[in-house]
């Protein structure tokens, strides 16, 4: 049975980043709106993370875009190999977007309890390579099996607690779990990723 990859969001230091790899993350979430205190702008501050990483590490550009060109953008600035599209673009963009980031991996976010999440899971069959899916109530896991179903993509399934990993969610089997560190100054607790990785 294949190993679920964890995926740790919300980095936003080197040091963070150490701890991640070192706990197996297979993937780093890089989001723009977590750096605005760091002095630096937030792509030379996603370049900086993202170049960190070891080869096998995936830098992954969290973004609220609207166009191709403006994805395409924060994706070459922050030297990421994957983006996650927080929201849908117009149908229009994808085309073109897949053309200019040229092999980069795309993960498309849908929050499942939306009322065209089932919708836009048939749409990303055609355009995504993943797709990200926050399970912000444990009510809508059921939801998230039909939108797997629908669009026949890896899933990474966003875990807003965790520590709540139920024996539903290990039978589910998502291609990655999707944890999102705390922030500020309370950093994620390195031996509770390593139980995930």
């Amino acid at each position: 049975m294949p190993r679920v990859r964890l995926k740790v969001s919300g980095i936003t230091t080197l040091e963070e980043a150490r701890i991640a790899v070192e706990a197996g993350a297979d993937a780093i979430g890089l989001d723009p709106l977590r750096f605005a205190t760091t002095g630096m702008t937030p792509d030379e501050a996603i370049a900086e993370i993202a170049l960190s990483l070891p080869p096998a590490v995936t830098a992954v550009v969290q973004t609220r875009a609207l166009t191709a060109g403006a994805v395409a953008q924060q994706v070459d600035a922050g030297a990421a190999t994957a983006v996650q599209l927080m929201r849908p673009l117009p149908a229009s963009e994808y085309p073109g977007l897949k053309r200019i980031i040229r092999g980069r991996k795309i993960i498309q976010s849908i929050k499942p309890e939306q009322a065209q999440a089932l919708e836009l899971a048939a749409a990303c069959a055609e355009f995504a390579d993943a797709v990200h899916l926050p399970l912000v109530a444990f009510e809508n896991l059921p939801r998230c099996r039909q939108i797997a179903e629908i669009c026949r993509q890896p899933v990474f399934l966003g875990l807003v607690e965790p520590e709540r990993l139920s024996r539903e969610i290990a039978d589910f089997r998502p291609f990655a779990i999707d944890v999102v560190t705390p922030g500020g100054s309370r950093l994620f607790d390195p031996a509770f990723l390593a139980k995930l990785a």
